[in-house]
């Protein structure tokens, strides 16, 4: 698994809806590729997609990449059992420390237990408003994903890979339900995306698993104007959140 992108969150702060808008955005994202802070959340979401996906999502025959601005990062920390949230920006320096063996996690800020980095599209195109890459210290996993819809239809898309099957989903999830809450967010379903790939026996372990905490199997019927509705690579669970 590749390593995470290069670039530390450098303060904490709150992000104005001023600062979230497309003018800002794209002042931040010149500014910061001239600085190397840019990361490409895009391109590593986009990498997952199945032909399904990217016909659903992207837009059928549309195959240019999308490129994305890490505009910064929610660390969620956890002391006591009380949550202390914040948004960082990403600065231009480069991370010292080592990596995590198993995942190629970076060092974890301290005392805090999941970080996400979160980029909006420069240009829309298909029905992605956001990509997400979320860092779970606790559990040792990541996510990938998107955000998709408006209002009461937005939801949120994380990928399951097949090592996923196999790790601590627990804290992971509990970030993930709670992101969907957040204004940066505002998802009203949590949709994971399980790899066909993984072994059977822990593939019908993890569905019974997230079955028992509300999960069921979903379609892509409501986001595909057309067939197919059914991914040949990912199982898709969903739940309200």
């Amino acid at each position: 698994m590749p390593s995470p992108p290069q670039s530390p969150p450098l303060a904490a702060y709150a992000v104005t809806s001023d600062e979230l808008s497309p003018t800002h955005n794209k002042r931040r994202a010149g500014a910061a590729r001239r600085g190397g802070a840019a990361c490409t959340i895009a391109e590593e979401c986009e990498r997952l997609f199945c032909e399904t996906l990217r016909t659903v999502f992207l837009g059928e025959g549309n195959v240019a990449r999308q490129d994305s601005l890490a505009l910064g990062m929610y660390d969620i920390n956890n002391h006591d059992g009380h949550h202390n949230d914040s948004i960082a920006v990403s600065d231009d320096k480069k991370m010292d420390g080592s990596y995590d063996s198993g995942i190629g996690m970076p060092p974890s800020p301290p005392g805090s237990s999941l970080a996400v980095d979160y980029g909006f599209p420069q240009h829309q195109r298909g029905q992605v408003g956001q990509w997400i890459e979320v860092w779970d210290y606790v559990g040792g996993a990541r996510f990938r994903g998107f955000v998709a819809g408006d209002g009461d239809d937005k939801a949120m898309f994380v990928f399951f890979d097949s090592e996923a099957t196999v790790r601590d989903l627990k804290p992971g999830l509990m970030a993930l339900i709670e992101l969907c809450g957040l204004d940066e967010f505002e998802c009203a379903r949590l949709n994971v995306c399980l790899d066909r790939k993984a072994p059977a026996e822990d593939m019908r372990g993890l569905m019974k698993d997230l079955g028992w905490i509300g999960f069921e199997p979903v379609t892509l019927a409501e986001w595909a104007e057309k067939p197919p509705i059914v991914s040949d690579a990912w199982v898709l669970l969903g739940m309200e959140v």
